[in-house]
């Protein structure tokens, strides 16, 4: 059974290998949008900034134009006074003079040219009597209208150079308004270009974001395709596998079961036979404490016999000490105790020799 499932994991290793690869596809494909969205973040930053630098030459170059209108109101004003006074002066106004209107009439020429008249310093008596003067005809003009018309000349000549006067001082500060102007205008052509090049930036790297999420795309479509190939690849490995899976829940369990069983009879007889090892023990023990008494009491007796043994020598002694002392006492005393002292030893040989019959029995005892 172990066989057939790694025979069937076998045959879909390849299948697990082509699956790693396309969730690897997905990571790398993952990895590379997120840099690509970095670098478009980063290209949005330098483009919102390009903008803010263009609208604030923008908001430089308004306020430039402004000021040099507001500058330039004035020398305007001031030259087209001075171009219309110097037109009438060598027009309508010579055309009243002279009498020669050609096609218009008198009246119309004085009414173009009445306008211009309240731009010149004229007091009041010279201005009222400006209109009766021109509109008579040079013949019928007196000294005072003809005193009337110089001094209006002179008027127009006089106005004429105090507005070149101011056009001229002011020169210099409408230079330098249309200077501002000009270098507004050009900061604003150089952040409009930085702006322009950051906005082709911008797309390309967002065309470039385009390109990697549509690979994104395009390998998680890859593993979704492949799933059912993959599954259907990996259902005999997994019915396999639940089938080793069942058979070692089954036998496992009859085993351990089993083996419970035999445990329990197993420890039943060794409980058993540690229970006669037991009472062997106890009765070995009790045969070795009965011999060690044995043994003890033949030392004893032993040590009795021994006693005995030193009464006799010591008696043996005296006798010769005896004799040694007194031979006078003649040899009948010495055979009466040499006797007696060999009765003695008679009546105590059967002790002597029960003493090694004793040790015997205590040897076979602890055996």
């Amino acid at each position: 059974m172990q066989a057939s499932l790694d025979a069937e994991n076998e045959k879909v290793a390849g299948s697990e290998a082509k699956k790693l690869e396309l969730e690897e596809n997905i990571h790398a494909a993952e990895a590379a949008l997120t840099k690509a969205q970095s670098v478009t973040a980063a290209h949005q930053t330098e483009l919102n900034l390009a903008c803010s630098a263009t609208q604030a030459a923008n908001a430089e170059l308004t306020q430039a134009r402004e000021a040099q209108k507001a500058g330039d109101a004035a020398q305007a004003v001031a030259q087209t006074d001075k171009e219309a006074l110097e037109a009438a002066l060598v027009g309508d106004l010579v055309k009243l003079k002279s009498g020669d209107v050609g096609d218009a009439t008198p009246d119309a020429l004085y009414q173009k040219l009445e306008p211009l008249l309240l731009k010149l310093d004229l007091d009041a008596s010279l201005r009222s009597a400006t209109k009766p003067a021109l509109l008579n005809t040079p013949e019928g003009r007196g000294l005072f209208d003809k005193k009337v018309i110089e001094e209006l000349e002179s008027s127009f000549t006089a106005k004429i150079e105090q507005l070149s006067n101011v056009l001229a001082d002011g020169q210099p500060a409408t230079d330098a308004r249309r200077a501002l102007v000009a270098e507004a205008e050009r900061k604003v052509a150089e952040a409009e270009a930085v702006q322009n090049g950051a906005a082709d930036v911008l797309a390309s790297a967002r065309a470039a974001q385009k390109e990697v999420q549509a690979t994104l795309k395009t390998a998680k479509a890859s593993l979704t395709e492949y799933k059912p190939e993959y599954r259907k690849a990996t259902e005999a490995r997994d019915q396999q596998q639940q089938q080793v899976q069942t058979f070692m829940d089954v036998s496992v369990a009859s085993f351990d079961m089993l083996n419970t069983k035999i445990s329990a009879k197993k420890k039943k007889a060794m409980a058993a036979a540690a229970a006669e090892a037991d009472a062997a023990a106890k009765a070995a023990t009790m045969a070795d404490e009965a011999a060690i008494a044995a043994t003890e009491t033949a030392i004893a007796e032993a040590a009795d016999t021994e006693q005995i043994l030193a009464t006799e020598e010591n008696e043996a002694a005296a006798i010769l000490a005896a004799e040694d002392a007194s031979r006078a006492d003649g040899m009948a005393a010495a055979n009466a105790a040499a006797k007696a002292a060999t009765e003695m030893s008679v009546e105590e040989a059967p002790k002597i020799a029960e003493a090694p019959a004793a040790l015997g029995n205590a040897a076979e005892l602890g055996a």
